[in-house]
């Protein structure tokens, strides 16, 4: 999130942060059919549902780690990067560790193996979300970005996508693994020359629309696929695709609301 260092800059991230919230919060209310369940008022049923409310509920888990990582980053900021580095490291890797002992049965204990099988230990603002956000703070902060060519980004992005499809094809393949993978390692070496890489290039167009279109794109493309799966017997390659068609046209009516209620994008 190398966007969060002006915000910082500037002193406006008490708006940032309102913005943010509100925006969580209106796309929690607007699935709150999907995710909102109280059956009886046992404590499993109640932390299930503060832990949904907290984490967020599906995708929406991101805008949730997104504000825990500003938040963190809003209190330690001042520090020096020669800190900030080791505490990107730290988080990433631990986080990784987790969630590969969870997928891969490392724990015999009934507990410790149902506690690393809960996506939220690794998959959260801390572990996933504040390495990203880090990353792309120090980018910013010592504007890296300029001294890294357009050729350099693009073959180290290259290099890192090769990680990605190999830590991936090794995942796939294993007989002892069991669930997804949210973080890959790769990720966090990838991510960073992919983001370089497109900030390099003169795309002409108008760029305010080209992000409301990926926001609204997001935070319905969920929706859609819940429609689908629920209407449809289509196939995984026409599931995507025509979830893809019907959130593009839905993301034109969102912005046309937008235009209306500035929040919900």
């Amino acid at each position: 999130m190398a966007f969060f260092f002006p915000v910082l800059v500037r002193g406006t991230q008490i708006s940032w942060f309102k913005r943010a919230l509100f925006l969580y919060v209106i796309w929690m209310c607007f699935y709150i059919y999907f995710w909102f369940s109280l059956p009886d008022l046992s404590l499993v049923s109640l932390t299930k549902l503060l832990m949904e409310m907290i984490f967020g509920y599906w995708h929406l888990w991101y805008i949730s780690g997104m504000l825990v990582a500003a938040i963190l980053l809003f209190i330690i900021n001042k520090l020096s990067s020669s800190f900030l580095v080791p505490t990107i490291l730290v988080f990433s890797v631990l986080g990784v560790i987790i969630q590969y002992a969870g997928n891969y049965n490392y724990f015999e204990d009934p507990f410790w193996k149902r506690l690393f099988d809960t996506y939220w230990l690794h998959r959260n603002g801390f572990l996933y979300s504040y390495p990203f956000f880090c990353i792309g703070y120090l980018i910013n902060k010592h504007k890296i970005h300029n001294s890294i060519s357009i050729r350099t980004a693009g073959i180290m992005s290259a290099i890192g996508f090769i990680f990605l499809l190999s830590e991936s094809y090794f995942n796939y393949y294993q007989e002892g693994r069991e669930g997804e993978f949210d973080i890959y390692l790769s990720l966090f070496f990838l991510a960073p020359f992919v983001f370089i890489f497109f900030s390099k290039l003169d795309i002409r167009g108008n760029s305010k629309n080209i992000a409301l279109y990926s926001s609204a794109i997001y935070f319905i493309h969920v929706f859609c696929l819940i429609v689908l799966r629920k209407y449809t017997t289509f196939g995984p390659l026409a599931l995507t695709f025509t979830c893809l068609l019907m959130s593009i046209i839905a993301s034109y009516f969102i912005i046309i609301i937008h235009k209306k209620v500035t929040y919900i994008l």
